[in-house]
């Protein structure tokens, strides 16, 4: 419980579906929020016989009954758990292909992000390509609309789809000459020598669990999964991190268009910490005024309407402060000096 709870709802679904649920000017989804909140009950009385009164809490809180006075969860027939729900009424049934793509997705999200900080590339600064590469079992058009949610992930303009791993990395099969020596003896110098001629076929087979063979010296050698370590060797200059056959390759280069967006989300994370220092709620609209050099000035006007949305300003004052600021604070943001002044946003402005 505590694995779903933390990984799979709480830092995957419901922070890639947050625009879900914030939304200052219309309604939250619907269907967003009835997921969440069967999960949450499903949740509460699992956790019922093991923790009675936080789990009890939890379920008033969102049903308004005791979780002592409610059933006890259904398993379905496809091995899932459901709470009765009219939402939900009838369902219960999964679709595999969706949970293998969506699994994809994940373990590529898991992979660029790693390939990130191994180039030291900040979350919030976009990038122009990712190059994945998955199994095939997990490509199809599922995958495809799922794109959209690892783009975002990423923070990704674009995301190509290569046909096969070999294309971003190149695969060698180091010996593992314990397990040979176990059945060559004298010969596992050679078979193990021998192994570095394993075809990239051949590798990926061995990895998936089969058996490769190869003629060493007259001799038919069979080589199983054991047999062989599977290594990645990276043959392009991008930022490449893979898991298998699940690879994420991001091209590092930055031209002055991403540098720019960059910068916006840099100054809307200072803007967001500045709305809690002031004390606002999350849903009070403000009044925000930006100075800098050039730069500064150029990002903020090119994301105007990004900066607003995100941060709810109503009235954005660039290279000069906003009058009577609740709060004023100069900070250095991409190594650019810059003065933010904020104050809550009034009928006026």
């Amino acid at each position: 419980m505590r694995d779903f709870v933390v990984d799979d709802l709480s830092n995957w679904y419901v922070r890639v579906s947050r625009d879900r649920f914030w939304a200052p000017d219309g309604e939250a989804d619907a269907a967003a929020v009835a997921t969440l909140q069967d999960c949450l009950v499903g949740v509460s009385r699992l956790l019922a016989p093991a923790a009675p009164f936080a789990s009890d809490w939890l379920h008033r809180a969102i049903t308004g009954r005791s979780v002592h006075l409610a059933g006890w969860p259904l398993v379905t027939g496809t091995g899932g758990i459901t709470v009765p729900s009219p939402a939900l009424a009838g369902s219960g049934s999964t679709d595999p292909q969706l949970e293998v793509a969506m699994d994809a997705i994940r373990r590529l999200a898991s992979l660029a992000r790693a390939a990130r900080e191994r180039g030291k590339l900040r979350v919030r600064q976009p990038l122009a390509t990712l190059q994945v590469a998955v199994p095939a079992a997990a490509r199809g058009p599922v995958f495809d609309r799922l794109l959209g949610i690892l783009q975002a992930e990423v923070n990704v303009k674009r995301i190509e789809t290569v046909a096969s791993d070999t294309d971003l990395v190149r695969l060698k099969a180091k010996p593992n000459f314990r397990s040979l020596g176990k059945r060559y003896g004298k010969q596992t110098p050679e078979v193990a020598k021998a192994a570095e001629r394993l075809t990239p076929d051949q590798v990926r087979t061995l990895e998936a669990g089969g058996e490769a063979r190869l003629d060493v010296n007259g001799m038919e050698v069979v080589y199983f999964p054991p047999d062989v370590v599977v290594e990645r060797e990276v043959t392009t200059t991008w930022l490449v991190e893979s898991a298998g056959p699940y690879v994420a390759a991001l091209d590092p280069t930055i031209d002055s268009t991403l540098a720019a967006e960059g910068l916006a989300r840099e100054l809307v994370h200072h803007v967001q910490r500045l709305r809690r220092e002031a004390g606002y709620l999350v849903s009070d609209r403000i009044a925000l005024g930006i100075e800098g050099p050039p730069a500064v000035v150029a990002a903020v006007e090119g994301h105007r309407e990004f900066i607003a949305t995100e941060t709810l300003v109503r009235s954005l004052e660039v290279g000069r402060p906003v009058p009577g600021a609740d709060l004023k604070q100069a900070v250095e943001v991409e190594g650019y000096e810059v003065t933010f002044t904020v104050r809550r946003h009034q009928a006026a402005d």
